[in-house]
């Protein structure tokens, strides 16, 4: 997810509320699901696709614009626990300009190829692109294009370019799947150097392994899915229990501690066993403090925005905040789209 990149072509459209209507509510019965994932679920499709008009922000500057997927799949029980909803991550390579080693939800900037819904398209293809995730089914019959007959998740083994995905004109020839469900869109975050990000919300539906095994590079997350990392773009994949960000503890329980990453090492440095969180003051915010929460993980520590939006979706699914011992914002902290984006341009924050 290179979200600094500014190699994104300018012709982007200045909207992101177009081509949803052709979408269909998921029929969350009729999916072998039990009946607490489904209430999470109805949570979230509740939130329905958000319809923020951005073209006032984006109309000078279209290269803002980015979505990132947070794809959520169950996993069965496991140690006497209960299913638990997962989300897909990834830790940035070391390599990338920007943000390396760092844990990044699958996405980026939108391009110019993208079609409408230009988040969505974009969600996906970023994903594609850095685990080979197949598209969803229900994105490529939402157009005009000829609709694929059968599942085809290994329809090209050769890992597709940008251009490549975005030109293709027979909807076929994408690899895809029928049972990955999009939910929602979230209305945008807005990151301290002006990039405005869509979450997108989509839920992989089974069968999937009750202890899914990996590699650094490969997650074989079911009999029929294997994800693949782009080692130009991604070192790890990996996955975190989505209520794991509203109480930590959760994450010692649903993943052995000895699989987390070790303490005292460069993916978690600090004193504390599973939460760590410092307050720092940004000028390009007018000199407001920003509250940096850090979760513990298998692998690189989820932070910045990437805990941020996870915290948020956490909240709308489980319907409760975080523990005592997680307070979200600091003292006087800008929150929120208008307001982050006022102190921007009001203070000269760096522009994405």
């Amino acid at each position: 997810m290179d979200l600094n990149n500014h190699d994104t072509p300018s012709g982007i459209a200045a909207s992101t509320n177009a081509g949803f209507e052709s979408l269909k509510p998921v029929d969350l019965d009729t999916l072998d699901i039990d009946k607490d994932t489904r209430t999470i679920l109805q949570r979230l499709q509740d939130q329905g696709f958000d319809q923020t008009d951005l073209s006032s922000h984006l109309i000078k500057s279209p290269k803002r614009l980015a979505a990132v997927l947070v794809l959520l799949y169950s996993q069965p029980t496991v140690n006497g626990f209960s299913p638990s909803i997962r989300v897909l991550l990834t830790t940035r390579s070391k390599s990338l300009r920007s943000h390396p080693g760092q844990t990044a939800l699958p996405g980026g900037r939108i391009d110019d190829d993208d079609r409408e819904p230009t988040v969505l398209w974009g969600a996906f293809r970023e994903a594609y692109e850095e685990v080979g995730l197949p598209f969803p089914l229900a994105l490529l019959e939402s157009h005009t294009y000829t609709t694929p007959q059968t599942s085809n998740p290994t329809a090209s083994k050769a890992r597709r370019t940008v251009s490549d995905v975005g030109n293709i004109e027979n909807s076929a020839e994408l690899p895809y799947i029928p049972n990955i469900y999009i939910l929602c869109t979230l209305s945008p975050h807005l990151s301290q150097w002006g990039l405005i990000v869509v979450p997108v919300i989509a839920y992989l539906s089974g069968p999937i392994s009750s202890n899914p095994t990996s590699t650094p590079h490969e997650y074989f997350l079911s009999p029929t899915l294997t994800l693949r990392a782009n080692p130009t773009e991604v070192d790890r994949i990996f996955t975190h229990p989505l209520e794991g960000v509203l109480d930590p503890s959760l994450a010692s329980t649903r993943d052995d501690l000895s699989d987390l990453a070790e303490k005292g090492s460069e993916y978690w440095p600090y004193e504390e066993e599973l939460y760590n969180s410092t307050d720092r003051v940004y000028p390009q915010l007018g000199h407001s403090i920003y509250r940096m929460h850090r979760f513990r993980s298998v692998a690189s520590p989820i932070k910045g925005l990437t805990a941020e939006i996870m915290l948020r979706i956490a909240q709308i699914a489980y319907a409760r905040s975080p523990v005592a011992s997680i307070e979200q914002y600091a003292p006087d902290q800008i929150r929120g789209f208008e307001e982050i984006r006022k102190a921007l341009d009001e203070y000269g924050g760096t522009r994405a």
